[in-house]
C-alpha cells in the first residue's frame, strides 16, 4: 500500500474517533469507568442497567394536644424506575436491606411507567429512638415475604 493512502486513512479514522468522542465523550467517560470500576467482578455485574432512584423519608411531628397519645407518623415514598405496573410490598427493615423487619408498611403499585408517589401514615411507639437506627425500605414482589425487588436506605432526619 502506498504511504500516502495509508496516512489519509489513517486521518480518516482519526477525525471519526474525534467525533465521537465529541458527540459521545460524557457517556463514554461514565461507561468507561464503569467498566474499569468492576475489573475483577463477574461480567454479570459490570453491566449496569438503568437503576430505580427511590426517596424514602420517614416524618414525625409531635401532637400538641396531647402529649401521651401517640402521634402519626408518615412514611414518603417516591419511586421511578421499577417495574411498570406492579405491585411491591413494603417493609422497614433495621440495619441492612433484608435484615430484622420492623415494620410492615403496605403496598405500593407503579404506575405504567414504574413511577409511583405514596404517605403511608403510621402509628409509632418511640420514632425518637429510630432517628439514630439505619433503616431500610424493602420492596417485595408477591407479598411481604416475597424477594426483595428493590431496597433503599430510609432518610430519617425529620423524626422529631
Amino acid at each position: 500500500m502506498k504511504p500516502w493512502k495509508l496516512l489519509t486513512r489513517l486521518a480518516v479514522a482519526l477525525f471519526l474517533v474525534l467525533i465521537i468522542v465529541a458527540i459521545f465523550g460524557p457517556n463514554l467517560a461514565d461507561f468507561a469507568k464503569g467498566l474499569l470500576g468492576s475489573v475483577g467482578k463477574p461480567f454479570s455485574s459490570a453491566i449496569s442497567l438503568p437503576s430505580s432512584n427511590i426517596q424514602a423519608h420517614l416524618v414525625h411531628t409531635p401532637a400538641q394536644t396531647d402529649a401521651s397519645s401517640p402521634s402519626p407518623s408518615h412514611l414518603q415514598i417516591a419511586v421511578q424506575g421499577l417495574k411498570p405496573a406492579t405491585t411491591y410490598y413494603l417493609t422497614i427493615d433495621e440495619g441492612s436491606c433484608g435484615g430484622p423487619t420492623l415494620l410492615l408498611v403496605g403496598s405500593l403499585k407503579t404506575d405504567d411507567v414504574g413511577t409511583a408517589l405514596k404517605d403511608f401514615s403510621l402509628d409509632l411507639s418511640d420514632p425518637a429512638s429510630l432517628a439514630s437506627r439505619k433503616l431500610w425500605l424493602n420492596f417485595h414482589s408477591g407479598s411481604f415475604s416475597g424477594a426483595s425487588s428493590a431496597c433503599s436506605l430510609i432518610d430519617t432526619s425529620l423524626l422529631r
